[in-house]
Formats: structure tokens, C-alpha cells, sequence
């Protein structure tokens, strides 16, 4: 099976280029290929496509999923998603895993996540107000970066 997300209607070109790597890296290795896509954010728990998906796995109708990067399945707990899956007997399959990354990095990255998802819902996602406040938040989280640096002598 096959799994593509994108957060917002305009991206719908993003979701087709997903479905199309998928396919390219994944879809000779399935019989029949199932492809489910969702509109919405990583964090929203009511998309249709990671349900079904889901459902498919507990009913065992599938035996792997596909998605091209973690956060297109979810933005948090992809772990916990993961093991899910593999709970089922299915195989989790990311075309682009990410590097690792520092602890900094990802806290700085998850507080990013949240404060884009929260504001988006207060202000809209294209919102400057959104775009004005990350920006505020990277650059404090940058200065708070540096205190954790040890001293050179």
C-alpha cells in the first residue's frame, strides 16, 4: 500500500510527485497496488487514508505501507505508528529516512511543528502572522542554541 500526504489543497501537485516516487521506488514489489492519500495535517487524527490504512493492516489485507518521508504519515509518534504496523505483520517502508539528527535539532524541529500547526488553525496556514512568528521562534531558538555551546578557549 501505498501512502501520500499533503497538509493543504494547493499542494495537491505534491501529493501526485509523492504517489509517483512511490510508485517508482515501491510498486513493483506489490501485487496490487493500493494508493491512499490525505489532505490535512500530520498531527489530525481523523484522516481518512492513515484510518483506512490502519484498518487494512488490523485486518490484514495488507503487508507493507509506503510513504516518502516520516512526517507524511505523522508528525509525531511515528514510532508508535510503526509499531502498529508491525503489530499486523506490516512493514513500514520510507523511501527518504532522516539523518539523524542532535537532540537540539529535533526539539527545535518538533516546537517548529507545533507552533506552525497551532497557529495555522488560528490565523490560517498562509497567514503572515504564521509565517512572522516562526521566524520569531527560530531565531530564539537559534540564540538559545548557542548557550548550550561549550566555550572555546
Amino acid at each position: 500500500m501505498l501512502y501520500a500526504r499533503v497538509s493543504g489543497h494547493d499542494q495537491k501537485g505534491d501529493l501526485e510527485r509523492q504517489i509517483e516516487a512511490l510508485k517508482e521506488a515501491y510498486g513493483s514489489k506489490f501485487s496490487n497496488v493500493i494508493v491512499l492519500t490525505d489532505i490535512g495535517s500530520g498531527l489530525s487524527t481523523t484522516r481518512r487514508g492513515l484510518r483506512k490504512a490502519m484498518e487494512l493492516a488490523r485486518e490484514r489485507k495488507i503487508r507493507a505501507v509506503a510513504c516518502t518521508y516520516p512526517d507524511r504519515l505523522t508528525r509525531f509518534g511515528f514510532e508508535y505508528l510503526e509499531e502498529y504496523f508491525n503489530s499486523f505483520g506490516v512493514e513500514l517502508l520510507v523511501l527518504n529516512r532522516e539523518e539523524d539528527k542532535s537532540p537540539q535539532q529535533e526539539l527545535v524541529k518538533d516546537l517548529l511543528t507545533i507552533i506552525t500547526s497551532f497557529a495555522g488553525k488560528l490565523y490560517g496556514h498562509r497567514s503572515h502572522k504564521v509565517k512572522k512568528l516562526k521566524e520569531e521562534v527560530k531565531e530564539v531558538l537559534s540564540r538559545l542554541d548557542t548557550y548550550d555551546q561549550p566555550e572555546t578557549p
